[in-house]
């Protein structure tokens, strides 16, 4: 029996499943091959895509193999952190820097790195999915850690950018970066807001900007923003007594606030907001019990909270959460004694992460997860 009458035997034999030839492989069921590719790390998978032009193609245009892969990413998110270099690359230009971006996993070990030149050093580093934002004073990029991609953001010549957010719309398949800015410096203090939207697969330069005219709150914070189901979350204040979070439906792009859950007599060091099991969480942390109370959104039209979780730390000190992908169901929580500990909500256990081994310099990191997509337009 020849090689081709193995085939249509073959086919017969699977019905509907079509059979693919791959290099290195031959002939299996187009599923069977998108299933063993797609829980390979996405640094193991760019290396595949050299083998011949139909690796290539299945690794970078199969959206079905796309959306595949990142399913198993999520299950082994990695943390990106950023520092900045001082190796002579872009010294000709004083305005730019070097920046070196750094792939950890969850047991701490350094999976992989790139260096970027920029105009100058990031502000605001928020990541979304597979996805992350540095934003600088007068540009803005989109980085895909796992293809080293970073492409920058058309925006108006010498226009400050100020607060920005991140976030995804799975009904639409598109990325959403919102900018508030002030009109001016003087009079009523009204903050404008602008979008960037640019679909998945197309290219961040396919995108445009556009007005979507004042927002009604102040969101002038030190606080990063976080997305949690198709709504963008700020800071409105430092304060607790008068603390309040700022909304934004990515959807129906329309603006909200929420008051901070009511915490009686109980004082926290410690505050923040943070995406988990896809409810918004504000996370406060009492020195004087040594426990970190998280409460969630219960109610998200009626605006009402509940205490979910009270977790022992002793005799650790928290000092800041780093972002998680909103549908997780584990907490990083960065310590004073500089450890990084991991907390499953639903197992109700945590563990060390020994990130630190591997960072010179330190600067607050976010989560991610492997994809293959690409943010340079088809195009380019």
């Amino acid at each position: 029996m020849n090689t081709q009458d193995k085939v249509l035997k073959a086919e017969e034999h699977m019905g509907a499943h079509e059979m693919v030839e791959m290099k290195g492989i031959g002939y299996l069921p187009r599923d069977m091959i998108i299933e063993i590719l797609s829980r390979l790390p996405a640094k193991v998978l760019c290396k595949c895509r050299c083998v011949s032009k139909s690796w290539h193609d299945l690794l970078t245009r199969d959206v079905e193999f796309m959306a595949r892969h990142i399913e198993w990413s999520k299950q082994k998110p990695l943390l990106l952190v950023r520092r900045y270099l001082s190796d002579g690359i872009g010294e000709l230009n004083k305005s730019k820097i070097t920046i070196e971006l750094t792939s950890i996993d969850m047991q701490g070990d350094v999976t992989d790195k790139f260096r970027e030149v920029i105009d100058g050093p990031v502000h605001t580093f928020v990541s979304c999915g597979p996805l992350s934002i540095l934003c600088c004073m007068y540009s803005l990029y989109v980085c895909n850690p796992s293809i080293h991609q970073v492409v920058r953001v058309p925006y108006r010549a010498n226009s400050r950018l100020y607060n920005i957010g991140f976030g995804y719309l799975p009904v639409s398949n598109e990325y959403k970066i919102v900018h508030m800015f002030y009109h001016s410096f003087v009079g009523n203090g009204k903050m404008g807001c602008e979008i960037f939207s640019f679909k998945t697969g197309e290219g961040v330069t396919s995108g445009s900007w556009r007005g979507i005219g004042d927002c009604p709150f102040s969101a002038w914070t030190d606080e990063y923003p976080v997305c949690v189901n198709g709504t963008i979350y700020w800071a409105l204040s430092s304060g607790w007594k008068d603390k309040s979070i700022l909304c934004l439906d990515l959807e129906k792009e329309e603006f909200s606030s929420i008051s901070y859950p009511i915490h009686e007599s109980k004082k926290y060091s410690f505050l923040e907001y943070i995406g988990l099991m896809c409810t918004l969480c504000v996370v406060g942390f009492s020195a004087e019990a040594s426990t970190m109370d998280i409460w969630m959104l219960k109610d998200k039209k009626n605006k009402t909270w509940a205490i979910e979780y009270s977790i022992n730390l002793f005799p650790l000190r928290p000092k800041f959460l780093v972002p998680s992908d909103d549908h997780s169901e584990e907490i990083l929580v960065h310590m004073e004694q500089r450890d990084l500990i991991c907390y499953s909500l639903k197992s109700k256990t945590s563990r060390r992460i020994g990130y630190y081994r591997a960072m010179k310099t330190y600067n607050k990191p976010c989560l991610y997860y492997g994809s293959l997509i690409p943010i340079h337009s088809t195009s380019s």
